[in-house]
């Protein structure tokens, strides 16, 4: 009888294919060894590739036999088996660790690893969409804005969340609409709002995308109209140009890192420009173009470059910083100061919201200040130009907006005032 090695994750024994009693007669018979795993009332079996007859088998020790008279290669199937073994506790020991034991799994890397494929491993592993985003968002880091990784890394973090609460591991060929919807319940019992859960859905038909483009998934569910990124138009507020103002001529000398995110936030609504291009310019940015001084960005999620004048309200906000541009502030800092800096000056009248949120709709009022974001200044810019009636392509060029519909995303202002600034275009004229 063999004996079993024993780990805190499931049994490990070794053992010849038939058994010890059909093979007591004819002991020079070579019969497969095999390795056996069970855990928990699950169980598998796997032959080394390598045959041994009983009278060179150590039962007790699970070995080929290494004393006189041996097989010649004894040594090198005795190192196999070592092998798989510590292969098998290390594997255990990782899935441990990601909580959730897949005997499934397991028993496809035993199979790489006993045929000595590191392909057929990497394949194996590939399939699992964990794993491939894993190293997908790895190897984007060098090529994409923080936000973006960030945001791809919690949605790693969603995926594998499910993968725990469903105690299954998530393979690109069985993704299909019932995965989605039950995705899509995780993250509303997760308390999400229904545009996060659409970034997040978005992020994944991308790493959908990329598996299918890369040939390691052949799986097009994703692209069906019902596996759809769900949205929603949020209340979104920007400042007039009287608000502006307002917040531009507020005295925050004495609150340095106040008066830096004003300053920052007030560079973005003068240029109409993404957080990520507004904030951390510096004067390699300024160019001199038939004596007129301009800012030339090249905008880093469209790869656009675009031209904003350097006005009398942006040169004054740079002659605080010996004619240079603010310094650069953290985003969450730069964030947290410039609703600060708002609910100092007093934009705190009640704004009516709504939303969905955990799959529940929300309505409530907030203050105003509250609803203030970096992005607000790019958005009042596009807001305030063309309330004033200006051109909706003279606005786009500088902003960078590549067409009309993506520029009108952009507009908050009521009814009347659209209406007013369409009179202005010369609409009746």
């Amino acid at each position: 009888m063999s004996l079993s090695v024993k780990s805190t994750h499931g049994v490990i024994r070794f053992s010849l294919k038939e058994s010890i009693k059909s093979l007591e007669a004819t002991p020079q018979k070579e019969s497969l060894i095999m390795m056996h795993f069970s855990s928990k009332g699950k169980r598998f079996k796997k032959s080394i590739g390598y045959k041994c007859p009983l009278n060179q088998w150590d039962v007790s020790r699970q070995r080929v036999k290494t004393n006189k008279g041996m097989m010649s290669n004894a040594y090198k199937v005795n190192k196999l088996i070592d092998e798989i073994r510590a292969f098998t506790e290390d594997t255990l020991s990782s899935m441990k660790n990601n909580g959730l034991l897949d005997v499934d799994r397991l028993a496809d890397l035993i199979s790489g690893k006993i045929n000595g494929s590191d392909n057929d491993i990497e394949q194996q592993e590939n399939a699992k969409i964990v794993v491939y985003c894993e190293n997908l968002i790895e190897a984007k880091k060098n090529t994409i804005g923080i936000t973006t990784y960030r945001s791809y890394k919690q949605t790693l973090r969603l995926l594998s969340l499910y993968e725990k609460k469903h105690k299954e591991i998530l393979k690109f060929d069985e993704i299909n609409l019932s995965f989605y919807r039950k995705f899509v319940t995780l993250l509303e019992n997760e308390d999400y709002s229904l545009n996060s859960i659409g970034k997040h859905i978005k992020n994944l038909k991308i790493f959908l995308n990329d598996a299918l483009i890369n040939g390691v998934s052949s799986n097009t569910i994703f692209k069906n109209r019902s596996f759809k990124v769900l949205k929603e138009t949020t209340t979104d507020v920007y400042l007039s140009e009287a608000e502006i103002e307002t917040l531009a001529e507020k005295d925050f000398s004495n609150r340095p890192r106040i008066e830096l995110a004003r300053d920052i936030f007030l560079i973005g609504c003068y240029t109409g420009q993404r957080v990520s291009d507004y904030n951390g310019l510096t004067n390699e940015n300024i160019e001199i173009l038939d004596g007129h001084k301009f800012i030339k960005v090249r905008q880093k999620k469209t790869d656009t470059t675009v031209l904003i004048p350097i006005t009398v309200d942006i040169q004054k906000i740079m002659s605080r910083y010996g004619n240079n541009f603010p310094p650069k502030l953290s985003e969450p800092i730069l964030r947290r100061n410039i609703k600060t800096a708002c609910s100092t000056v007093g934009f705190k009248e009640m704004v009516n919201i709504s939303y969905t949120k955990g799959g529940k709709a929300i309505k409530k009022g907030v203050p105003k200040y509250n609803l203030i974001k970096t992005h607000t200044a790019r958005r009042s810019f596009c807001t305030n130009h063309y309330a004033a009636g200006k051109s909706i392509q003279d606005i786009m060029l500088f902003s960078g907006h590549k067409t009309e519909r993506e520029f009108y995303k952009y507009i908050r202002i009521e009814k009347e005032q659209q209406a007013l600034s369409v009179l202005k275009n010369g609409f009746f004229n």
